[in-house]
């Protein structure tokens, strides 16, 4: 927030919001990744009828990078330019991807899907989690180039996601 003591007039204001604007764009980012990830997790959780002790450290490791995700995205505001906060922000995206990943595998191979969940399914619930995590590594190695290149295509990546929500492939999924 602008310190009320550095505002006094209305476009000082309006040029203290303005100067906020890196924060939401990481603020819109991170909401879209948390929409992702927790439709992911909703719609996996759906195909899964067991659980057992592993399978639940699994998920509070997913909610221990839901958890970091604030601090990544703070860093991300502050230090948009720099290649480390884009490399931070990526590396909580991998671990959240890498945990969603490994529940669903961990569920899958020792048989605690649902009855009902084909090979089709499966198939399709792995390579959701590869292909977001591979163009999410694209994104990140444009930081090479520039950040802010960087963010723009992590943020395409993450609209385009989050507009499949909507579709038809996670229906099929969710059911």
């Amino acid at each position: 927030m602008p310190s009320h003591e550095a505002v006094r007039s209305e476009s000082e204001l309006l040029a203290a919001v303005l100067a906020l604007a890196p924060r939401f764009l990481t603020y819109a980012l991170s909401f879209l990744t948390l929409t992702i990830f927790w439709f992911g997790q909703q719609a996996q959780h759906s195909l899964i009828a067991k659980s057992d002790r592993r399978l639940a450290t699994l998920n509070l490791s997913f909610l221990a990078f839901i958890a970091l995700l604030p601090f990544s995205t703070d860093l991300l505001a502050d230090f948009l330019e720099f290649r480390i906060a884009v490399l931070v922000y990526w590396l909580n995206l991998l671990m959240l991807g890498a945990t969603l990943f490994a529940s669903w595998w961990y569920a899958d191979r020792n048989g605690m899907l649902a009855q009902d969940v084909d090979a089709e399914t499966k198939r399709v619930v792995y390579q959701r989690i590869v292909k977001a995590q591979i163009l999410w590594a694209i994104g990140t190695a444009l930081c090479l180039i520039t950040p802010l290149a960087s963010i723009a295509f992590i943020l395409l990546v993450q609209l385009i996601y989050a507009a499949a929500l909507r579709g038809s492939l996670l229906r099929k999924i969710i059911g």
